[in-house]
């Protein structure tokens, strides 16, 4: 939005520039040229300016952007919440790749053990699989009989995860049936 505002001066501030120098143009017909120096040199200086209002807004996401979206793509736990969004149980993300959720049993082992949920009874083995890649978190459905899905941070939309990893963030919540969990 600020980038935008900058833009809007900058073209504003051409025009006048423009609108002054073909005034000058116009007024000083005596020298049957002038009027094209002055348009020539009035789309020269609206060039400039926007070229300078670009590189500083360009100077200033760059300056701006890493810390905010590093902030924001960095998820370092994952609580189960209950009915009233009270955090019942966590675990530590930090220096982990992968974790299996669903319920431990004697066949199966899982990371994130969901087996005395409420709602455990709609719980696979192995349900959903977090994977860390390239700096972020991916929720995978492994084949679940009822599915996952996730509310996103973003939008406040909720999604069914189907087919392809999906990409996480912090404040999403990924539900397995009725099975909250919050990543922070």
């Amino acid at each position: 939005m600020e980038r935008n505002k900058k833009m809007k001066i900058g073209f504003d501030i051409a025009i006048l520039i423009c609108a002054a120098f073909l005034s000058l143009g116009f007024l000083s017909l005596k020298n049957g040229r002038m009027w094209i120096y002055a348009l020539v040199a009035a789309a020269g200086l609206a060039a400039v300016i926007d070229l300078i209002l670009q590189l500083t807004a360009k100077n200033a996401a760059a300056k701006k952007s890493p810390a905010v979206f590093l902030e924001a793509a960095k998820v370092r736990e994952l609580m189960l919440l209950d009915e009233h969004d009270k955090p019942l149980k966590s675990w530590d993300l930090a220096g982990k790749t992968a974790l299996i959720i669903g319920k431990k049993n004697e066949d199966e082992d899982v990371d994130v053990d969901l087996e005395d949920c409420e709602y455990s009874t709609f719980i696979d083995g192995q349900h959903a699989v977090l994977n860390y890649c390239l700096d972020s978190w991916y929720l995978e459905d492994l084949g679940s009989k009822n599915g996952v899905k996730i509310r996103k941070v973003e939008d406040g939309g909720c999604y069914q995860v189907t087919n392809r990893p999906c990409r996480l963030s912090a404040g999403d919540v990924i539900y397995i049936a009725n099975t909250r969990l919050l990543l922070t």
